[in-house]
């Protein structure tokens, strides 16, 4: 079998040029298609982790406020049996105290009158009371001298050197006293 084609060179260019150039257009329709189809698919998919996303980021906020919770709890859990502690120990040591208190409110209410006092030292073992301060005149360490020489509570041992009296204003003194009970 024979086979003519009697069509000139030219117009059997341009076919093929034709056929060519539908084969691109639709290849690239086939491919815009495709990628069209892709991107919508990959849209999806995003739109889908986003929300998974979301639901698995508010389970983890819901899941830390609970860990903050348990945690706060705890913390002042802690703080409350540590605060016992503190409160059976300062018990403890007010059950066995000696009646220092009563012996510092004594001492500021009856005897440290109308002067300031810098330094209390008391030794609780033999009630041995310093005191070193500073007195405007000298008619108040007078009335502390008296008031310590009067007193029985404070009238055993009493060292009040003279030099607290020798300036009339103006006293830097010290003096020291066995408390009695």
């Amino acid at each position: 079998m024979l086979e003519a084609n009697l069509i000139p060179q030219r117009q059997k260019d341009e076919i093929k040029l034709r056929i060519y150039y539908q084969n691109i257009i639709s290849s690239g329709f086939i491919l815009f298609l495709l990628f069209l189809l892709l991107t919508i698919s990959l849209a999806g998919i995003l739109i889908f982790l986003h929300l998974k996303y979301r639901a698995i980021e508010s389970e983890i906020s819901i899941e830390q406020s609970k860990i903050i919770q348990t945690e706060s709890y705890k913390g002042m859990e802690k703080k409350i049996n540590d605060l016992n502690k503190e409160l059976s120990e300062l018990k403890r040591i007010q059950e066995k105290k000696s009646n220092l208190y009563q012996i510092l409110d004594d001492i500021s209410q009856n005897l440290l009158i109308d002067v300031k006092v810098y330094n209390l030292d008391i030794d609780k073992n033999t009630k041995q009371i310093t005191v070193i301060g500073f007195a405007a005149t000298r008619e108040s360490l007078l009335k502390i001298e008296t008031t310590l020489k009067s007193n029985p509570k404070y009238n055993n041992d009493i060292d009040f050197p003279l030099s607290n009296l020798a300036n009339p204003k103006n006293i830097n003194f010290r003096f020291s006293f066995t408390y009695a009970q």
